[in-house]
């Protein structure tokens, strides 16, 4: 009984590796009777980011890559579409008849060819295409401030950015976030610099600290001698304080930069 149960379960085993093995077999041979196709001869076989805004082939497609299309049968064509979701590459297919196809080609081949200046004006916005190298760009070290797609703001300084993830100081924790669970990050590209301010910041800091220390000295009333080191250590203090107040200064007046992740939230920015 025991034996015949064993013979079952390894006839089962094998007509579910044959069943697999039938299944590749079908797809491979599907695949080798699908005929790349040319949509015009200005594209070609593949149309990228760039083309599809010039062109308004696929706008419904947020965070479009690049499109080939494929003939299935003599009157189905079949487009592959790729598409950005944050830094990771989707496929979606949709099908049209023959006659459509040929009206797309038309239309396309009515149109002036796309040059490089409109191109690089494309570009410009297609910023999804560049995710991974605009959060390799901003300075470690940076203020930074992102949007969790559950709605929750996380600000502090950025330690790095490593495989995908995010790692920001915060004021009470370091915290690791992954690139598909941001919907926005706000930074600085370049922090501005106004050297003639430092005079004033520093000297007023100084003297900040100084009267703090001055009433100090009349509350406690210390001999003469300590006045004068509580008046230094209260201007020493203020100086260092002035530093981390113009630092900050420098970053807060900084023209901020917004860079949405989501194909919904830079299409929000990209209306602004």
């Amino acid at each position: 009984m025991k034996e015949d149960f064993q013979s079952l379960m390894r006839f089962i085993r094998y007509l579910i590796r044959l069943i697999k093995y039938y299944t590749l077999f079908l797809s491979f041979a599907v695949s080798q009777n699908q005929e790349i196709i040319e949509l015009t001869k200005h594209i070609g076989y593949t149309l990228d980011a760039e083309e599809n805004q010039y062109y308004q082939v696929y706008n419904e497609i947020p965070n479009f890559e690049s499109a080939q299309f494929f003939q299935l049968d003599t009157d189905i064509i079949e487009s592959r579409i790729s598409y950005l979701e944050y830094t990771r590459i989707k496929i979606s297919y949709k099908r049209m008849d023959l006659k459509s196809f040929v009206e797309l080609q038309l239309r396309l081949n009515s149109m002036p060819k796309i040059t490089e200046d409109i191109r690089e004006s494309f570009r410009k916005n297609l910023t999804y295409l560049r995710t991974k190298d605009i959060l390799k760009s901003i300075p470690i070290g940076q203020y930074v401030e992102v949007r969790h797609i559950n709605g929750k703001r996380i600000k502090g300084t950025l330690l790095s950015f490593n495989k995908d993830r995010l790692y920001i100081q915060t004021p009470v924790s370091v915290k690791l976030i992954k690139i598909t669970s941001m919907e926005r990050i706000t930074y600085r590209e370049k922090i501005i610099d106004r050297p003639e301010w430092q005079k004033f910041i520093y000297s007023g800091a100084a003297l900040a600290g100084l009267l703090m220390m001055e009433l100090w000295n009349r509350q406690t009333d210390p001999i003469w001698g300590y006045r004068w080191h509580n008046r230094f250590i209260g201007a020493t203090f203020g100086l260092l304080a002035g530093a981390e107040v113009y630092d900050t200064s420098m970053i807060l007046l900084s023209k901020k930069t917004k860079f949405g992740l989501s194909s919904e939230d830079l299409e929000k920015l990209n209306r602004k």
